[in-house]
């Protein structure tokens, strides 16, 4: 009797412990992991029981909580299993609902009525699986018969309760023998479940390959060496022949440009022996119809019907390496003549210039078509593409083997010739492409001769660098455009610090203007015959951090090339102003400041409405301020600077022309401007007092009289120059002579000596009045 009960609790364990290593091979079987935890826990029912037959009090009580710690956990993995199999889900109700049974269940269990207890369990376990069973029967009655013989059997097991009922312990044999096999039955067909879903999820697995492989572009090939055990529709594509399919099975049998056998054999050695778990490699292919194709192919392990093999996965690149070296070739060359650009000009020499580190000479020469847009405003766009086209077929024509053309962009091109060195070779570089200029250029409306400026620069002789050799280069090239007709300029290496220090000082500059850092210095007007104070001119400085005071020259003109000088000019005007504003507060007056107005500013429409806020702004009177204009810039512009003036004179500001006598001097210019001053050149005050630069002075000065215009001399630097300036006609005297340009503070001290003067331009509006 005792050993039924050990051996149907042996029987759960075997079936529970099958179905978890079935679940732990497939794991997707999950329900063999709840039929196996179920059996498991079913298997405590028998020991229970025996405990409770067999063992003496108190211990016999400890059957109890044996067969509730297998009933409850065997009901409900069992519950679950079924629902999985059946292919449900347990709702949250659902599973609500089978937690409070679960529950109840353990409560009746553990506090039974009076009376029999084993007759009470077995009645209990009886309902429950009858009831799981009709569920189970019920659920899976349209499935499988498999599926469905699992209800019945768990139908079976509950009447299988029934002996216990009836007949009590005397039930116990008829019970555990027909329990045993029920639960065998019940471990064999969730076996069988078990493998018919394995061999479900294998066939879907196979039937995913099967679709990924048969509708892929990328070929692939199964094979052990020696034979293609598999090859999709991509790869007979690919190769336009059957391969896998009736004598395209045996590689020795394909030709060997095909798969490149050696290289596919060597790979698989190496993935066969385990030495690389990934292979790539990628070549030219000659397939049917003397095809040649770009492909890549990657190898790893597989296993095909139980034998190692190694599966290829091919790639068809041909046309996405086409496509790549089609935008790399249009990245890297002029789309119009099909030259290389300025991409690979600079790679080239940098190749030149870093790879050989100095022991091959490189010539660059950058060459510049003159007057190519008259030739397109005249002969039309068409007509300039063509005359490019064929002018670089032309200088192509005269090259060395070695040297390379290529185009810079619109009318520019490069040579770079890295062959031999010293002057004989560059000379005969020169020559040759001076004739190729010479010579016409055919084109369908006709011939033309087109000149162009060159400049040449040689690696490492004028520069150390790619970007320092271009830039010798094009400062040469520059260079060459100043000689009239084809030319050539070699580059000095003074040329590339130079154009390197025109970039960094616009940098500075750009940086200055908004750090703040140019200011004001201020250069005394003096009476020609008093010798009083009559004004100042504000003078621009730039006190440059780490390099020193930059030349107003210098860094006026980087503002004009720039397009800085609009931006600067306002805010030195703003400057004066301020500072005029502030002496009349501290000191009481002011005399009259000038300041320079480039032709840029001159120009803006806006410019008499800018210099109009700047006056409201600061709160001086419009004649303490003097706008002093050059003498080329009127007469380039002379209707618009006419317009401006009148606008400026409008306001009430006082107009000087500086520099007069330098340019084009004209008398009706003077007649139809409305200036109030005239300021000679110090070019024609220096000769003072020679007898002809004295003639000359005293005509300005008669001039002027006879227009009602004063003249201011520049240049002062000696008593010499002074009387005769004085004697000549001039009203006042302006150089170093008298003072340098002062600071604020010096300036301010001036004005104060002189507050006694009467000269007070703001105090006295009627002397103001009466002087315009």
């Amino acid at each position: 009797m005792n050993a039924l009960y050990l051996i149907n609790a042996g029987v759960y364990l075997i079936i529970g412990t099958t179905l978890l290593l079935v679940w732990q091979r497939h794991r997707a079987q999950t329900f063999a992991r709840d039929m196996g935890c179920s059996t498991l826990f079913a298997g405590l029912l028998p020991v229970g029981y025996l405990v409770h037959l067999v063992l003496p009090a108190p211990w016999r009580e400890l059957g109890l909580p044996l067969v509730v710690l297998g009933a409850i956990p065997n009901l409900l993995f069992l519950t679950s299993g079924v629902l999985q199999l059946s292919g449900r889900r347990l709702s949250r109700p659902g599973a609500a609902v089978i937690a409070l049974l679960a529950l109840l269940a353990l409560l009746v269990l553990l506090v039974p009525p009076t009376g029999d207890k084993l007759r009470y369990w077995a009645s209990f376990n009886m309902t429950v699986l009858i009831t799981l069973g009709a569920l189970v029967t019920c659920w899976t009655w349209r499935t499988g018969a498999s599926v469905r013989l699992a209800g019945l059997l768990l139908i079976a097991l509950g009447v299988d309760q029934l002996p216990l009922v009836l007949y009590g312990e005397q039930g116990f044999v008829f019970n555990l023998i027909f329990a045993t096999l029920l639960r065998t039955a019940i471990g064999v067909v969730f076996l069988l479940s078990a493998l018919d879903g394995a061999l479900r999820e294998s066939s879907k697995l196979a039937t995913r390959f099967q679709m990924l492989t048969e509708h892929s572009v990328q070929g692939v090939v199964v094979t052990d060496g020696a034979h293609i055990l598999y090859a999709n529709p991509a790869v007979r594509q690919i190769y336009g022949m059957p391969l896998g399919l009736r004598n395209y099975i045996t590689f020795a049998d394909l030709p060997p440009e095909s798969f490149s056998d050696e290289l596919l054999q060597h790979y698989h050695g190496q993935i066969k022996r385990g030495e690389i778990e990934l292979a790539n490699w990628e070549g030219r292919r000659m397939v049917a119809g003397g095809r040649e194709l770009e492909l890549r192919f990657e190898a790893w392990r597989v296993e095909w019907d139980g034998r190692p093999a190694t599966q290829i996965l091919i790639t068809d690149d041909t046309e996405r390496n086409a496509s790549a070296r089609e935008l790399l070739y249009q990245s890297s060359h002029d789309k119009l003549t099909g030259l290389p650009n300025r991409a690979v000009l600079m790679q080239r020499l940098k190749d030149y210039c870093y790879l050989t580190e100095g022991s091959l000479h490189c010539r660059l020469v950058v060459l510049n078509i003159d007057r190519f847009k008259l030739f397109n405003q005249s002969q039309g766009l068409l007509a300039g593409d063509q005359l490019l086209k064929a002018f670089a077929e032309q200088l192509k024509e005269v090259l060395g083997v070695r040297a390379e053309l290529m185009r810079l962009g619109g009318d520019e091109f490069a040579i770079v010739d890295p062959d031999g060195a010293g002057g004989l070779e560059a000379r005969e570089l020169a020559n040759r492409l001076q004739l190729a200029c010479a010579r016409p250029v055919k084109l369908d409306g006709g011939e033309y001769v087109i000149d162009a400026s060159m400049g040449m620069a040689i690696f490492p002789d004028h520069a150390v660098d790619a970007e320092a050799l271009l830039r010798a280069a094009n400062a040469a090239m520059y260079q060459a455009k100043r000689i009239p007709g084809t030319s050539l300029a070699m580059a000095e290496r003074r040329f590339a610090q130079m154009s390197s220090a025109a970039l960094e000082n616009e940098q500075a500059l750009r940086k200055g203007i908004r750090n703040q850092e140019i200011y004001l210095d201020y250069q005394p007007k003096i009476d020609a015959v008093s010798g009083a104070l009559l004004g100042f001119e504000a003078l621009a400085r730039w006190q440059r951090p780490g390099i020193g005071l930059v030349s107003p020259v210098e860094f006026i003109a980087i503002a004009e090339r720039t397009g800085l000088i609009s931006e600067l000019g306002a805010m030195l005007l703003e400057r004066a102003c301020r500072q005029i504003a502030a002496w009349r507060s501290a000191i009481g007056f002011c005399v009259p400041v000038a300041v320079n107005v480039s032709p840029m500013q001159l120009l803006n429409k806006g410019f008499p409405q800018l210099v109009e806020q700047v006056l409201r702004e600061t709160g001086i009177p419009s004649h303490c301020l003097t706008l002093e204009i050059t003498e080329s810039a009127a007469v380039e512009n002379l209707e618009d600077t006419q317009s401006q003036l009148q606008q400026l004179r409008a306001l009430g500001i006082q107009v000087a022309m500086d520099d007069f006598g330098t340019g084009f001097s004209s008398l009706s210019m003077l007649r139809e401007l409305p200036l109030s001053t005239l300021k000679i050149d110090r070019g024609l005050i220096s000769p003072l007092p020679a007898p002809d630069a004295v003639a000359v002075v005293r005509a300005i000065c008669q001039l002027a009289g006879a227009l009602e215009l004063q003249v201011v001399a520049e240049g002062i630097e000696t008593m010499e120059q002074a009387i005769a300036a004085r004697d000549a006609g001039c009203h006042a005297l302006q150089g170093f002579f008298y003072a340098r340009p002062l600071t604020v503070a010096d300036a301010g001290a001036w004005m104060q000596r002189q507050h006694g003067n009467g000269d007070d331009c703001a105090a006295d509006d009627g002397q103001a009045a009466l002087a315009d």
